[in-house]
């Protein structure tokens, strides 16, 4: 009889992790963009109804931070993407006479913020508004730097930025005065170890055992005079029975970063590391962290119906990217590139595609000019190129197998990429005359190369004759109006594959074939496959009867097998 399969009650469900746990909101006040007196402060919200978050059952009173550092630089032009990045440190007292636990500050709206952001009050230097759509450009980022090159950005120390989803998000209950929880925040770390996130009530005045670093970045105005000098944003902080990191967008660019974020999951015991678009770690040939997934586009602005940006908002041109032929651009994927990077071809135009890109796989329709170069000395590189809407798709030709470096250079960027040239298989039209080495005999337009296979269809005008000793990769011979064939003339066509002469194909002329190949097959299909000498040095089984007719079979190092057919040597 049939067996009914098992219903979702048969199997016992996992526990649903508990909720963060709201404990107190608090107001942070950044002033003096742009200038050298950088400065924020973090105070806790008063509700209507009297009191320090009189609703939460911990006290945000007793949380206190106190600036202890501050650092801003900017990359890229106004007008132009142009960023400005800003990082704040804060030494924190867990004052509340409550141990807590991966303490993280959320982004929210509140009554007064502009819809959908954490943002309000933005200021110019003279203290008039600023544009309050800057609001939703304010991108939290992990914690970074501008190396000496002014071109590689650094992410300076792990655990800064956290991501959560949009229903791990849902699942806190927010307090009355909070209308939108984004599912972006901040972290707060044990200053005294790495192993814990613990922090406990303090005993002392002084002690500060929490130490938070808040980064975000926010875009250049066309004139410096519209630039955002001072505002608000509120965070919510809770607390979580769950360990979890998140790998930031500018940590997953810096292979050092990756490395002290791996060692931190480690340390702490993360259960859970987020990673964000774009992100390595999502390749198989990455090693994964610890309780890896992916948060692509985690929205920074609106709500969770209806999302304005996202963490992956444009910026400026500082990346120039090269897409070989087979790949495409996706967010999602690693280096933001979709689909397997296909092969180059002997003598055949390879074209890649060059991007203009900014730092969070945005295609950016920024003006360049960009030459290619490669360390394959025999291959033939296009004129420059300049960018047309950010992108570009110049060809090269290679005449070398193996692997070589392909090098794009722009005005200010560059970029590298690998490239290898690999066998193809190419099909003879003999449109012109007999010559193997005529490329318009070819349908690739290209005489094959050793590493190329080669189709001879029948029913063609011309059949090639060699005109020197010629080394090819697999021979197939199809049938048609008149019989495929291959005149070896008085030369050597040697083989690494394998060989089918079809039911009717041939090789006539006083030349070898020999055969090179590793377990390959030699033959044809119901009748024999005849050539005049044969010489094997591979390893080899037939397919077919084979006739060697007035010249000679010479097995020297290798191997033919017959398989059941028959190997037949007979005088012309």
């Amino acid at each position: 009889t049939d067996t009914a399969p098992p219903t979702a009650i048969d199997k016992p469900e996992a526990p649903e992790k508990p909720a963060p746990l709201p404990v107190g909101v608090y107001q942070i006040a950044v002033t003096g963009l742009g200038t050298a007196d950088l400065n924020s402060s973090v105070a806790p919200v008063q509700p209507a109804t009297g009191g320090p978050s009189a609703s939460l059952g911990v006290a945000g009173t007793g949380i206190v931070f106190e600036q202890v550092s501050s650092s801003s630089f900017t990359e890229g032009a106004r007008g132009a993407g142009g960023q400005r990045y800003v990082t704040f440190t804060y030494r924190v007292r867990n004052g509340t006479g409550t141990p807590l636990t991966n303490l993280t500050m959320m982004l929210v709206s509140r009554t007064g913020t502009v819809a959908g952001t954490a943002l309000s009050l933005l200021r110019r230097f003279d203290g008039s508004a600023a544009d309050p759509a800057i609001a939703t450009r304010v991108v939290p980022t992990g914690a970074v730097t501008m190396d000496s090159d002014l071109t590689t950005m650094l992410a300076t120390y792990p655990d800064v930025l956290q991501v959560l989803t949009e229903a791990e998000v849902a699942s806190i209950a927010p307090p009355a005065d909070v209308t939108n929880i984004l599912p972006v925040g901040y972290v707060v770390r044990n200053k005294n170890a790495t192993t814990t996130r613990l922090l406990p009530a303090a005993a002392d005045p002084n002690q500060y055992d929490g130490v938070l670093t808040l980064s975000f970045r926010l875009p250049l105005q066309a004139a410096a005079a519209q630039d955002v000098f001072s505002f608000f944003f509120q965070v919510l902080a809770v607390t979580d029975t769950e360990t979890r990191l998140t790998e930031s967008m500018e940590e997953a660019a810096d292979t050092a970063a990756v490395r002290r974020l791996r060692d931190r999951a480690l340390a702490l015991g993360a259960t859970t590391v987020t990673v964000l678009n774009g992100s390595p770690a999502v390749s198989p040939a990455v090693a994964d962290y610890p309780g890896q997934r992916q948060v692509c586009g985690a929205r920074t602005a609106g709500t969770a119906a209806a999302p304005v940006t996202s963490i992956v908002t444009p910026s400026a041109y500082t990346r120039l990217a090269v897409y070989r032929p087979g790949q495409a651009l996706n967010g999602c994927s690693p280096f933001f590139a979709a689909g397997e990077p296909l092969f180059a071809n002997y003598g055949l135009p390879y074209a890649v595609t060059l991007r203009a890109m900014d730092r969070y796989g945005n295609q950016i329709a920024s003006a360049d000019t960009v030459r290619l170069a490669s360390t394959d000395p025999g291959a033939v590189m296009p004129a420059p190129v300049a960018l047309a809407g950010g992108a570009a798709a110049p060809a090269a030709t290679y005449t070398t197998y193996g692997s070589s470096t392909l090098r794009a250079t722009g005005r200010r960027l560059a970029a590298t990429s690998p490239v290898t040239v690999w066998g193809m298989t190419r099909t003879w039209t003999g449109n012109v005359d007999t010559g193997w080495l005529t490329n318009g005999d070819w349908l690739q337009n290209v005489a094959p190369g050793v590493q190329d296979s080669v189709v001879i269809p029948g029913g063609r005008p011309y059949y090639p004759v060699l005109v020197q000793n010629t080394t090819i990769g697999g021979i197939t011979m199809t049938d048609g109006a008149t019989a495929p064939r291959i005149d070896l003339s008085l030369y050597d066509l040697t083989v690494t594959g394998s060989v089918n002469f079809g039911t009717t194909g041939s090789m006539p002329g006083t030349g070898r074939l020999v055969l090179t190949g590793e377990n390959a097959t030699v033959g044809g299909g119901v009748s024999n496959a005849d050539v005049r000498n044969l010489r094997v040095t591979g390893t080899y089984s037939t397919t077919s009867n084979i006739s060697v007719t007035g010249g000679r079979l010479f097995v020297q190092g290798g191997r033919l097998r017959s398989q059941g057919n028959r190997v037949r040597v007979q005088p012309q």
